[in-house]
């Protein structure tokens, strides 16, 4: 398995955001405007939503979903004015310590799943990157995600950002103080220089990412993902939607440096109408060397995979991210507070008795199944587009592959690795919505193996 157990075994691309050079429009970019109160949104956790067995119609989500609100402590609250802000407008974890000492303490706990706990380097797990991501900075470096708690370590020293200019919208997410300085001064902040930038920041993801400076209530802070969900940003939890902000498949706009989302509503955020978002748009992350593909990066589509189209399996019954991420705990005092460690529910322990129990006999051992059977398909078809890169790369330099075929084997690379990439950078491995996963990968491995017949 590539991940861990931490943060819902993410990559959740704290280290691993879009390359700044972002995904920038070849023709025609869409330019979307934003108020100057738009906030970026809290990284959230990997959406859990196992869609695994016959017989879950059966099951109710608990009491608490899509409503878990932070639990003030017995001195919280009420008995307190909120914490004076920093200069950039954001009360920090640590002014919350005092009110809500649970959850702070849960919070830090997320300590434990840092950059050196023994994360891979995905160059190496899965050698086909190299040729894949050639000519794009992820081929520079591509660790697995350190926790929420790294997020500002953890852009600063990726070779992406180290060995490469980027802009300032590579940030996003990874500060809230970054949020509320585009709040103040507007979606210009966007477009400035990376390094003239990330020094100012010291605060990773934190409360005011979810909760802004209310920890009562949550918020999609992030205006521009909100905005994606249309009309059905009524349907949807918004457990779900604020670990959406971040945990979704997005690109920057080629003129103005703005995150942007390709799609507006659900019925939209499937991999097959995202592709055709980008095709419509003339959109290319980067040209593949040797060959010119207009390839795309995806990002980390937990929240398409998980509501969007026809939604999975767990989140159709109602279950959300928080449910099976976070949920509530008790401390040794009696009080009852919702858990800031975010986790995968496999090491919830308490969960996997009380609720999963009453529909998994063994949980673990049905994931772990899905997830083998994904990790094989994923690392046989990156050695066949890795095939086919190398191939077409020969053949274009020997010139015995240009004009027509050349771009009808340009559109097959295109896709195939589109299609895996949708499916390798998800956080579930396959156990969010392992039907989506598979038909995702049928349609990377059918693109693959045609343009590979093409060129024998």
């Amino acid at each position: 398995m590539k991940k861990d157990k931490f943060e819902s075994a993410s990559k959740i691309e704290t280290a691993n955001c879009a390359d700044a050079q972002g995904k920038v429009a070849a023709a025609s970019p869409k330019v979307y405007a934003r108020g100057s109160k738009t906030k970026v949104a809290m990284w959230g956790v990997g959406v859990a939503s196992f869609a695994l067995v016959v017989g879950l119609v059966a099951c109710a989500p608990p009491a608490t979903t899509g409503k878990i609100e932070a639990a003030p402590s017995p001195n919280a609250a009420a008995k307190h004015a909120t914490p004076e802000a920093d200069e950039f407008g954001v009360v920090t974890a640590e002014s919350w310590k005092d009110i809500y000492p649970n959850e702070y303490a849960s919070y830090m706990d997320n300590a434990s799943n840092s950059p050196d706990s023994g994360k891979k380097n995905y160059l190496e797990t899965y050698p086909a990157l190299n040729t894949m991501y050639k000519g794009y900075a992820f081929a520079l470096g591509y660790d697995q995600a350190a926790g929420h708690l790294y997020t500002l370590e953890s852009v600063k020293e990726t070779p992406r950002t180290q060995q490469k200019e980027q802009l300032a919208n590579c940030i996003t997410c990874k500060t809230p103080q970054f949020t509320a300085l585009v709040n103040s001064e507007g979606d210009g902040v966007y477009a400035e220089k990376f390094n003239d930038m990330i020094g100012q920041f010291d605060e990773p993801v934190s409360c005011y990412n979810c909760h802004e400076n209310d920890p009562k209530s949550n918020t999609v802070a992030s205006k521009f993902f909100f905005d994606s969900l249309g009309a059905d940003a009524d349907s949807i939890p918004k457990d779900a939607q604020v670990c959406g902000q971040c945990h979704n498949e997005y690109y920057f706009n080629g003129q103005t440096k703005v995150p942007a989302n390709p799609y507006s509503g659900r019925e939209q955020m499937t991999p097959d109408a995202i592709l055709a978002y980008y095709d419509s748009m003339g959109f290319a992350d980067w040209k593949y060397p040797g060959t010119d593909t207009p390839m795309i990066k995806v990002q980390h589509p937990e929240f398409e995979t998980n509501y969007g189209g026809g939604g999975s399996y767990m989140t159709n019954l109602g279950y959300t991210c928080a449910d099976c991420h976070m949920g509530k705990a008790t401390a040794e005092d009696g009080t009852v507070y919702v858990n800031h460690k975010w986790t995968s529910p496999l090491e919830n322990e308490d969960l996997l008795a009380n609720d999963c129990s009453k529909c998994h006999s063994d949980l673990k051992a049905e994931v772990a199944e899905i997830q083998a059977h994904q990790e094989e398909r994923v690392q046989a078809i990156s050695k066949k587009i890795e095939q086919l890169a190398n191939t077409m790369t020969d053949q274009v330099a020997a010139g015995t592959l240009a004009g027509d075929k050349l771009a009808q084997c340009q559109k097959l690379h295109r896709n195939a690795q589109f299609y895996w990439d949708f499916v390798m950078v998800e956080n579930g491995d396959g156990a969010h919505n392992s039907k989506l996963s598979d038909e995702t990968l049928d349609k990377s491995e059918k693109a693959v193996d045609e343009a590979l017949a093409l060129l024998a």
